[in-house]
């Protein structure tokens, strides 16, 4: 097999860089680097490339299975460090959206009363956005779900507190994950051991 077929076979989309010298001796020194181009974090700046020495003949018979398994890590590690920068923000973002609801219904002050009837100027969301809401967030849910990203699905799960009425949906869908995370998180620590 060729090699950029053997590459294609990982299936491990980044940047490659190889550095190879030839020796009189007829020894090859190889040198390997393999970087994910979505990562943000510097992080993967810290990997060393992976050093090979060898003639031609065992470099052809045994590189890919040399450096398979390293990089296979390496990928993982950054793309989890890639997801989690991600958590982050959107939790940043979740965060400032409810600080920005409370702060809203804090200057929001009720009129004053009226024949002895307190009439309320707090607006009180209509069933229409609190559905789109609920269906925004599910949708949200279910997208980390597939991508396997069971923690961060957990946060996005709206409250049964805020939809009672879905309570036993909910109570399902938080099981499932939960359930799924941790079974995720085992496989990660067999398959890194």
């Amino acid at each position: 097999m060729n090699f950029f077929q053997q590459i294609n076979e990982l299936h491990l989309p980044g940047k490659w860089n190889l550095v190879i010298q030839s020796k009189e001796d007829g020894q090859f020194s190889v040198a390997v680097l393999f970087a994910t181009a979505e990562v943000k974090d510097n992080a993967q700046k810290l990997v060393p490339p992976m050093q090979l020495q060898g003639t031609a003949e065992e470099l052809d018979e045994h590189f890919f299975d040399t450096i398979r398994q390293p990089v296979q890590q390496a990928s993982g590690l950054f793309h989890n460090i890639n997801d989690y920068v991600k958590g982050l923000e959107d939790a940043q973002k979740q965060s400032k959206m409810e600080q920005d609801k409370k702060k809203a219904k804090a200057l929001a002050k009720p009129a004053e009363p009226k024949d002895g009837i307190e009439v309320s100027t707090v607006p009180k969301p209509d069933k229409e956005e609190k559905r789109k809401d609920y269906e925004e967030a599910m949708k949200k849910v279910a997208e980390l779900n597939d991508a396997c990203k069971y923690a961060e699905a957990l946060t996005f799960l709206p409250k049964i507190e805020d939809y009672p009425d879905r309570k036993t949906e909910l109570e399902k869908k938080q099981a499932d994950l939960e359930r799924k995370r941790e079974q995720y998180e085992k496989a990660l620590t067999l398959f890194n051991a």
